[in-house]
């Protein structure tokens, strides 16, 4: 096994190394080793402006080859500013968006107030939706090496620098409806609950709060799944569903998150249940009866209690259901029923404490 796994990474570097052309050289400029083919032979004014003409006439390659250059051999001049934002647009119509988002990052952080700030939060939006949506990104940054790595991590962080720059505006709502959506299929439960919750709270009034609720209480039916031994989840799905109701009371949705409620028991039941069933199949009865009274106790009115039900009518001779009976029988008077017994208990467990 280990001979196999360190022959598969032999093969990926192979293949990683294959795509680099031996025939690149590098110069140093700036500080930084950029490729040749980089390097100025004009004045920046014509490479911007050859740069612009590509980019108005869609030749996103010319547009990328020209603004790139601009940005590796005059990076602190005006032009050099101005063209990390065009090369973004360019890298971004070839499909290149870690790329496009490094060029995006990098000009709205060398200036105070750049001209089109806007314009570059909506492409970095645009980008974190594309890596979200199973968009890879390069080794390393570098067009030299392939698209194989997962962008979905990445889309997260760029989501929190647009929910970061513009809190309160439209874009912040949909970035953090997107990322709980990608929190909740990465498997980040809690995560995604935070970003659905700080929709309803930032934007109250949206056409996505309610979508929100919904949408938590979906999740809340998902974590269940997996921590059915975890009481918060059925009590925060319980405060979901009366926060919805009375933040909108005529919602029509609200019947879908008492259905997910009421799944929730069945799937807690149901692992009380199945405890009480390993403890048959291992021929330890008593341990599987407290199970079954307990799935009973706590959640009477599920299915999986009727199997409950079932279980104890077989292992039990002395089980008595408390909710059968005479159908007329007032609650005072099944408390009453109940109570002695519960003090006759407390009595007898008392004296044997003394004992």
């Amino acid at each position: 096994m280990k001979s196999r796994t360190v022959w598969m990474l032999a093969s990926v570097l192979a293949i990683i190394i294959s795509q680099i052309p031996l025939h690149a050289a590098y110069t140093i400029k700036n500080g930084r080793l950029v490729d040749v083919c980089e390097v100025a032979t004009r004045p920046v004014q014509e490479h911007f402006a050859m740069g612009a003409i590509a980019y108005d006439d869609g030749k996103w390659k010319e547009a990328t080859h020209q603004f790139r250059i601009v940005t590796s051999n005059f990076p602190g001049t005006v032009y050099g500013q101005e063209a990390y934002f065009y090369l973004g647009v360019s890298e971004f119509y070839l499909a290149e968006y870690d790329l496009s988002n490094a060029a995006l990052s990098e000009y709205l952080r060398c200036q105070n107030n750049p001209r089109y700030f806007q314009d570059a939060i909506n492409y970095k939006f645009a980008i974190a939706e594309k890596f979200a949506c199973g968009a890879k990104r390069r080794f390393f940054g570098t067009k030299k090496l392939p698209k194989w790595i997962e962008g979905k991590e990445l889309a997260i962080e760029i989501f929190d620098e647009v929910i970061a720059a513009v809190p309160a505006h439209e874009i912040a709502a949909q970035s953090l409806m997107s990322k709980g959506y990608l929190q909740w299929e990465l498997g980040d439960y809690r995560g995604s609950i935070e970003s659905f919750q700080l929709v309803i709270r930032r934007f109250p009034k949206h056409e996505l709060a309610p979508e929100c609720y919904v949408l938590i209480s979906h999740v809340y039916v998902d974590q269940s799944q997996y921590e059915y031994q975890n009481p918060d989840i059925l009590a925060f799905a319980e405060i979901n569903l009366i926060r919805f109701q009375k933040d909108f009371p005529r919602e029509a949705r609200i019947v879908e998150l008492e259905a997910d409620l009421a799944e929730i028991k069945e799937i807690y039941a149901n692992g009380l249940y199945q405890t009480g069933q390993f403890y048959e199949r291992t021929l330890h009865p008593r341990a599987a009866i407290i199970y079954y009274y307990n799935a009973i106790h706590q959640f009477p009115d599920t299915c999986i209690g009727e199997l409950c039900r079932e279980r104890l009518q077989c292992l039990d001779k002395n089980y008595c259901d408390p909710y059968e009976g005479d159908e007329d029988d007032s609650p005072e008077e099944i408390q009453e029923e109940e109570f002695p017994r519960a003090g006759e208990t407390i009595e007898r467990t008392t004296q044997l404490m003394g004992a």
